[in-house]
């Protein structure tokens, strides 16, 4: 398995992204994504993991895992942006990434 990006301090790892050039739909985001990060989070042992698509709602989707204290967040980047403001995106996207995971752990 290997996940797009595994934030590590320590060695240990502390934050799991995935990204995918896919949009939301009206029934939302692919079920096998939100599984194949379940995977990534089990086999990491980490309490959430993070899908990035190129365009979905403002808000991310979270979904909590049922008997696990597993949380999955889908995140959406507006790749229509001009490059300086999808790159702030980015930017701000990592911030709240390394922000809530670096303090979960």
């Amino acid at each position: 398995m290997k996940p797009d990006l595994v934030w590590e301090q320590g060695g240990r790892p502390v934050a799991v992204v995935d990204a995918k050039y896919k949009r939301e739909t009206p029934a939302g985001y692919p079920d096998a994504d939100l599984y194949q990060m379940l995977a990534y989070c089990t086999a990491l042992a980490l309490p959430r993991g993070h899908l990035v698509y190129a365009q979905g709602g403002v808000e991310p989707a979270r979904h909590v895992v049922r008997h696990t204290r597993i949380e999955i967040v889908c995140h959406a980047l507006n790749l229509a942006l001009p490059p300086a403001a999808l790159l702030a995106a980015v930017a701000r996207l990592a911030e709240e990434l390394v922000a809530v995971d670096t303090a979960a752990t």
